[in-house]
């Protein structure tokens, strides 16, 4: 599992991993805990969670502290959070798509400048659009789960297992169907749920059995799960339980009053199928998982350096055009399926907030201190009260070195 001595602290919901090198300081921790209680007293009447989730980790052989505040449920009696405890990942598993496609490329069975057309024929208006356009965000396609057809299914279906294909026809233009095009970068899931597509095509397999053969298993993430639609009862027992409060209305809502979400909003979606995100955005992990996974990332030990130089070549958020870095001119950049912005006093970090309808899972790696920090919670709160990001900065002050 990890080098090093597991002690835990009675009462105070957290684990101390500490290496025989170094160890946290013991005031550290307390601090710790201390900030993510604050954070939760502060933020739960405004983003509607019940609890919080930390992982700090001080290089990738430890130690690291781990934390945890409040319950996973809006229930009187509902369980503490604590390490068994899992969220949906939301979109920071876009980086097992990439890992897939990248670990494809290695292997000489597609290329990341490869046309969509070549791999997707049934999509003649996408035809010219390469893979790399796709994983950075760049391809003009747009968004299907900012579609009221979406909105519609989670409100009257949200078990359907749905396809990948239906997700990609919910974004393509038709005779009834014409959705705003962007130019430039353009976050849209879209452009995953056609990576996930090309890695079936080209595999033959199940993007399904494709993570769990070249993500989740190869890096021991035993807390990391993805299925296409819904999760084993195992795996929902540990799920926390995930508050779906955004009224905020669709990117292609048009003279919007009402969000078409209107009607999901209060909902809890532990039970429900994540098929709307699949390759887009579909995992299920705990804190301590998504920071051995992003680490492995980081450190080189995904793909090959080759692939490894593709991963992290950034686009400009502002232009979509290709940048060196980011700056104060032009402080957001995205990779395959990675961000990196300056993110206020922390400077210029590698960091990436996943949402799902009732979960977020957000972490930030501070590469020159081999520092990252994790926190997850379980709501999509009401649009513009998002502080994620507060916790994050509150433990950065504790644990910089």
């Amino acid at each position: 599992m990890r080098n090093g001595v597991i002690a835990v602290l009675a009462g105070a919901g957290m684990a101390v991993f500490a290496a025989t090198a170094f160890a946290a300081e013991p005031s550290e921790v307390g601090k710790v805990q201390a900030a993510l209680d604050a954070w939760l007293a502060a933020r739960a009447p405004v983003e509607k969670v019940t609890g919080i989730a930390a992982y700090i980790s001080f290089g990738a052989s430890g130690p690291a502290i781990e934390a945890f505040a409040g319950k996973v449920g809006r229930d009187p009696d509902s369980r503490s959070v604590d390490q068994d405890t899992l969220y949906q990942m939301g979109s920071t598993s876009k980086s097992f798509t990439v890992a897939v496609i990248l670990q494809l490329e290695a292997a000489g069975k597609l290329s990341i400048d490869d046309p969509l057309g070549k791999w997707l024929p049934e999509y003649p208006a996408w035809k010219d659009v390469t893979i790399r356009r796709l994983l950075n965000m760049t391809s003009d396609i747009p968004n299907y789960s900012e579609t009221e057809w979406m909105s519609q299914a989670w409100e009257k279906d949200p078990m359907k297992a749905l396809t990948l294909k239906e997700l990609a026809d919910a974004a393509y233009p038709s005779a009834t169907n014409q959705l705003p095009v962007s130019k430039g970068y353009h976050y849209s899931n879209t452009n995953y749920v056609l990576a996930g597509m090309i890695a079936e095509k080209v595999t033959g397999k199940s993007f399904r059995d494709l993570v769990h053969a070249m993500v989740i298993e190869p890096h021991g993430l035993t807390s990391t799960f993805y299925e296409a639609s819904t999760y084993p009862e195992p795996v929902i027992k540990r799920l926390s339980h995930g508050y779906f409060e955004n009224e905020a209305c669709a990117e292609y809502q048009p003279k919007c009053k009402e969000s078409w979400n209107a009607p999901t909003i209060g909902r809890d979606m532990r039970t429900f199928s994540t098929s709307w995100m699949q390759s887009a955005g579909g995992a299920v992990s705990n804190a301590r998982d998504v920071d051995r996974w992003m680490r492995a990332v980081f450190g080189g030990k995904v793909v090959p350096a080759k692939q490894q130089k593709e991963w992290t070549e950034l686009v400009s958020m502002k232009t979509g055009e290709p940048i060196a870095a980011v700056s104060a001119d032009d402080p957001g950049g995205f990779a395959l399926g990675l961000g990196d912005k300056i993110l206020g006093p922390l400077g210029a970090q590698w960091f990436y907030e996943g949402e799902s309808l009732g979960y977020r899972t957000l972490y930030v790696w501070f590469a020159d201190q081999d520092l990252m920090i994790t926190v997850q919670t379980n709501s999509q709160p009401p649009d513009g009260t998002d502080k994620l990001h507060e916790a994050i900065g509150a433990l950065y002050e504790i644990v910089k070195r």
